[in-house]
């Protein structure tokens, strides 16, 4: 029935949106109390610092999932203007193996892969707005966490702030890089289509 389908996704979006604002809550209280770790040890530390990525890199990942927090940023930011510096960075940091490593381990699974791509070409268009969805919600954590892991570096406890930028950068640097990357290779596809129709 589709209000029951339509109850059904308000109530969704609604725990998402909550979830969301709880990550907020926890994470404000965890990074108020900061000055408490000044002597933390080295694997407590580690703990911590995954701990503080999860929890800022959830609230938006939460918020991505509820709502379309991928318009707040304009058409333009999500245009690559040049592909050819993407791929030196892609190709410098190797990207690609984390892309594989995602393959064989969170997105392992073909149902969860059709998803976010059905293999055919009128899944392209779902694609790349998918893929802007998910570089949002990498890309305000990771601004938002490099000032909060570099705070921490200067002023808490340097092992930690280090520990907090290095996991910021694999959890949320090299997904921007993947997205932008897959963007790429859709407005190639795209321009060779509409070549083809000329």
């Amino acid at each position: 029935m589709p209000y029951k389908s339509t109850l059904q996704q308000v109530l969704k979006q609604t725990l998402l949106v909550l979830a969301s604002a709880f990550l907020v809550f926890q994470s404000f209280g965890l990074l108020s109390g900061m000055d408490y770790y000044a002597d933390i040890s080295f694997w407590p530390a580690v703990f911590l610092a995954w701990v503080i990525n999860m929890f800022i890199t959830g609230i938006f990942a939460f918020a991505g999932f509820a709502l379309p927090t991928q318009r707040l940023l304009p058409a333009r930011y999500y245009h690559i203007a040049n592909p050819g510096q993407l791929k030196r960075l892609y190709q410098a940091f190797g990207v690609e193996h984390f892309r594989k490593l995602l393959l064989a381990t969170l997105w392992r699974s073909k149902a969860k892969q059709q998803r976010y791509f059905n293999g055919r070409a009128d899944g392209l268009k779902h694609l790349a707005e998918q893929s802007k969805k998910a570089e949002f919600g990498h890309l305000l954590p990771f601004v938002l966490l490099s000032a909060v892991g570099t705070y921490i570096v200067f002023f808490v406890q340097p092992v930690l702030g280090i520990l907090c930028l290095f996991i910021n950068f694999l959890g949320n640097f090299y997904p921007v890089l993947l997205q932008r990357h897959h963007r790429m290779r859709l407005q190639r596809m795209a321009a060779i289509r509409t070549t083809a129709r000329a």
